[in-house]
C-alpha cells in the first residue's frame, strides 16, 4: 500500500471533519463561545467537495467582514488581529464570534494577536494614508474635478497606495497622478469604486436612523431593483426608496421573499372576487395585514381579509 502524501512543512491540511473535530476548547470558554465551536451532530461531510473550517468573521479596514482561518486560537470578538491580506499582512478585528462553515476554497489564515510592535507599525501606515488623503482632497479641490476621494490604502506594508475615489463622469487619470506626484512622493494607484463601496468606506446613518447596514454587517451588495419597492407597496419617491449613495436602498432585499410569498396568497389589483355582500374588484392589496379593499359593484368599499374572499370565475365561452 502506497503511504499516504504528508503535508509540506509550515503548511497546514484543510479543517475537514476529522480534523475540525479534535479542535480543543477552554474550559473557561464562556458557553455561547463554546456552544458555537462544538461540532454539530447533524453537521454534513466533505462529500460534495466542500471542507468544514473552523471561521472567524474579520472586519477589515474598508469596512468589509471576510471568513478567516483562526487555527487553533479561539478569538473574541473586538479583539486586533494581523491576517493574511491580498497585498501582504493586512490588519483587522474579530466582528463574528468563531463558528463552523463549509468552503471549498481554502480561508485565509489569521496569524496572530496584534501586539504592541503591531499596533505602532500599523498607527504609521495609518497616519501616512491619512496625510495622502487629505491631499488628494486638495489636488482635486484646486483641479475642480467631479470626484469624490473615499480613502487611501497602504500596500505591501506601505511601498505603494491604493486611492480609492468615486465619480459619476470619465477621469483623466494621468491629469491626476500628475498632479498627486506634485505634492506627494508615495507611490499611488488609482482605484474607481461605485457609490455604494464609497458610502461602505465613509459610513452614516440611514434613514431608519441606524448606522449604515454595509459599513456594520453586509459583506457583499445584492442587486436591488425598483419593482422590489413596487412590490412591497412602497412610495415610488426617491428621497424615501434611496440611501445616502443615492442608490436604491440595500434593505429592500431583506423582505422581498417575504412579499413575493404572501402576494401569491391574495388576489392580484384588478381581479374579479366574490365578497359575502356581491361581486365587486380589487382596489388594493395590505400584504402584511392580509387585507383586501373591494370595490363592489354597488359602489361600496370594503375591506375583506384574504381568507374571506372568492375568486370569480371567468363564463366559459
Amino acid at each position: 500500500m502506497a503511504p499516504e502524501p504528508q503535508p509540506n512543512a509550515g503548511e497546514r491540511p484543510p479543517a475537514t471533519m476529522s480534523s475540525v473535530s479534535t479542535l480543543p476548547i477552554p474550559a473557561d470558554l464562556d458557553p455561547f463561545l463554546a456552544s458555537a465551536l462544538a461540532l454539530p451532530e447533524d453537521a454534513p461531510g466533505a462529500d460534495d467537495g466542500a471542507s468544514l473550517f473552523l471561521a472567524v468573521g474579520l472586519r477589515l479596514d474598508d469596512a468589509r467582514i471576510v471568513d478567516f482561518d483562526p487555527g487553533d486560537v479561539v478569538y473574541r470578538k473586538g479583539e486586533r488581529v494581523v491576517c493574511e491580506g491580498v497585498h501582504g499582512l493586512a490588519y483587522g478585528s474579530v466582528a463574528i464570534a468563531p463558528r463552523r462553515i463549509l468552503s471549498v476554497l481554502r480561508l485565509p489564515r489569521i496569524l496572530r494577536r496584534a501586539t504592541e510592535t503591531d499596533t505602532t507599525a500599523e498607527a504609521k501606515l495609518r497616519a501616512r494614508e491619512q496625510v495622502l488623503w487629505k491631499q488628494a482632497k486638495v489636488v482635486v479641490r484646486r483641479a475642480n474635478l467631479p470626484v469624490k476621494v473615499v480613502r487611501a490604502e497602504a500596500v505591501h506594508g506601505g511601498q505603494r497606495f491604493h486611492l480609492y475615489f468615486s465619480s459619476e463622469e470619465k477621469i483623466q487619470y494621468r491629469d491626476l497622478l500628475r498632479a498627486l506626484g506634485q505634492v506627494s512622493r508615495e507611490r499611488i494607484e488609482l482605484r474607481q469604486v461605485g457609490a455604494r463601496d464609497a458610502a461602505k468606506v465613509i459610513g452614516g446613518v440611514g434613514p431608519c436612523g441606524l448606522q449604515l447596514c454595509c459599513n456594520t454587517f453586509l459583506s457583499d451588495f445584492a442587486p436591488v431593483t425598483i419593482k422590489m419597492a413596487k412590490d412591497q407597496g412602497l412610495a415610488l419617491n426617491p428621497q424615501k426608496v434611496s440611501g445616502v449613495c443615492g442608490r436604491l436602498l440595500c434593505c429592500l432585499v431583506y423582505e422581498e421573499a417575504f412579499y413575493r410569498a404572501q402576494r401569491k396568497l391574495v388576489p392580484k389589483v384588478g381581479e374579479r372576487v366574490t365578497t359575502a355582500k356581491g361581486p365587486g374588484r380589487v382596489r388594493d392589496v395590505d400584504v402584511l395585514a392580509m387585507v383586501v379593499r373591494v370595490s363592489l359593484d354597488s359602489g361600496e368599499m370594503l375591506a375583506v381579509a384574504a381568507g374571506e374572499l372568492a375568486i370569480a370565475r371567468k363564463p366559459s365561452a
